[in-house]
């Protein structure tokens, strides 16, 4: 669906003054907004976390004394 379509779907409630107050969308095009802004929560999270236990991952074995030189990190990255 791309936007022009939703577009014509879309209604707008005005007040007296003719100002935009609120909008009307169907029902479906609303559960589907909803589905996909929770996917795009659940794949934040899931990013964070796991972003999180790498960083643990790291201080563990730095504590361990698992150390790389910092010219060898940087290999590839030219």
């Amino acid at each position: 669906m791309n936007i022009e379509s939703l577009k014509n779907k879309i209604r707008y409630v005005t007040n007296q003054q003719g100002i935009k107050t609120d909008v009307l969308i169907p029902l479906a095009l609303w559960e589907n907004i909803l589905q996909a802004f929770n996917s795009e929560i659940i794949q934040d999270q899931d990013s964070k976390i796991q972003l999180i236990v790498d960083l643990k991952q790291s201080l563990l074995e730095a504590q361990e004394g698992k150390t790389f030189p910092l010219e060898e990190l940087w290999e590839g990255f030219e």
